[in-house]
Order: C-alpha cells, then structure tokens, then sequence
C-alpha cells in the first residue's frame, strides 16, 4: 500500500510534519502534497521564535506568540468560545470589516463574539468542531510549538494572498526537493474551502501523473 502523506497548515501543523515525515521515514512515503506550507529545511543554529518574530525574519508568525503565551487557553474555555475563535480564524468580521484575527497580532478577543459568521464554514460545521475541540480543550492545539533533502515527488500548492505563510516562503524548497512541482491558487490561507474545486483538480492531475510514473518504473 502506498502512502501519500497530505497536509494543510493548522495550529496542530499537519503541513510541516508531512514533510518531516519523509525526511526521518522515508521508506513510508512515496509522494506528498501540501496546501499553503512551504518546506523547511532543519536548520544548523536554533533560532526561538519571539527571536525571529523580533528580528523581522517571520513577522507572520507573531500570532504564534500568542498561541504559545497561555492567553487563549486561558480565555477560551467553553464550547460557545471556541466556536467564537474559529469563526474569527477563518475570516468572520465585525460589521464594521474588523478581523478577529490577523498573523501579526493574533486573535483580538475582544472582537470574537461581535463577529459576523464566516463565508467559509456553515453554521453546522462551526457547532462540529467547537463540539470536538471542546471535549479535550485547546491545550494539545496551541502548544506544538542530518539529511535535508526530500526524494521522493512533491507537490505544494500556494495561496497567492495568504499573510500567514506568503508565496515567498516557498522560494527556495527546489534546493531540498528535487521532484518539486509548484501551483498557485488565487486565495487566502484557506485555500481548501475557498476554491476546493481548483485545489482538488491540481491534486488530481499531479497524482494521475506522477503516480502513473512511479507505477511504471516499479
């Protein structure tokens, strides 16, 4: 059986461990794709994260300053709350076009229950997750914070208009991954439920290709 690890970056950084996958099991994974998270290779000096968000280098990743404070999981308790932090994570707004969260500054908790519900999740999906999210807290969520080349086919899908994880990031992934091929969608970090269609048919088409050659040569 062939495995095809697949990821999309959320605050348990499924897209990230994909491609660590590949590097300390290589033997289990054949192809990859990912949506909106570049690759990063293992760096030799260790570098914090308040360090790089302070130097300038990721001022994208501020929110994760945030994440790992303690500040959410202590102010979002019950399932109507973290119904509010999703929402305001997947791009719900005020009436008056305030974000309840943006990549520098994080999540704006005061914002959370006067936002208008997001275009990207129903109702129904909201009371799901918050529902599951709830059983166990936020706790595991917020508190994930030498050969480097990938060898095995990969395929990494960005979002044009993404401020948490910019095309830019992706800039130099075909040093480490040889069998690359890059696409770009016309989104925000939410890519999957903004233009599921689009990501789907690009996902479609690299794996009847790629894996009808893999196939071939076995």
């Amino acid at each position: 059986m062939e495995h095809v690890p697949r990821g999309h970056s959320k605050q348990v950084r499924g897209g990230a461990i994909v491609y660590r996958v590949a590097l300390w099991w290589p033997e289990l994974v054949t192809h990859i794709f990912t949506i909106c998270t570049p690759y990063t290779a293992p760096s030799k000096s260790y570098a914090s994260l308040p360090e790089m968000v302070k130097s300038g280098r990721v001022p994208n990743f501020g929110y994760q300053l945030q994440l790992a404070s303690g500040q959410l999981e202590e102010a979002i308790q019950s399932t109507e709350q973290i119904r509010q932090l999703l929402n305001g994570l997947y791009g719900g707004v005020t009436d008056d076009g305030l974000p309840g969260f943006d990549v520098k500054s994080g999540v704006y908790l005061d914002r959370l229950p006067q936002l208008k519900q997001t275009k990207l999740m129903s109702q129904r999906m909201l009371d799901f997750y918050a529902d599951q999210y709830a059983k166990n807290g936020l706790h595991g969520t917020l508190n994930w914070i030498p050969n480097t080349r990938i060898t095995v086919p990969v395929l990494f899908i960005a979002a044009s208009k993404d401020e948490a994880l910019p095309p830019s990031m992706s800039k130099n992934m075909d040093q480490y991954i040889p069998l690359l091929m890059q696409k770009t969608v016309d989104t925000h970090h939410w890519a999957l439920w903004e233009k599921p269609a689009e990501v789907n048919q690009i996902i479609r088409e690299w794996l009847e290709e790629t894996v009808a050659k893999h196939e071939s040569h076995l």
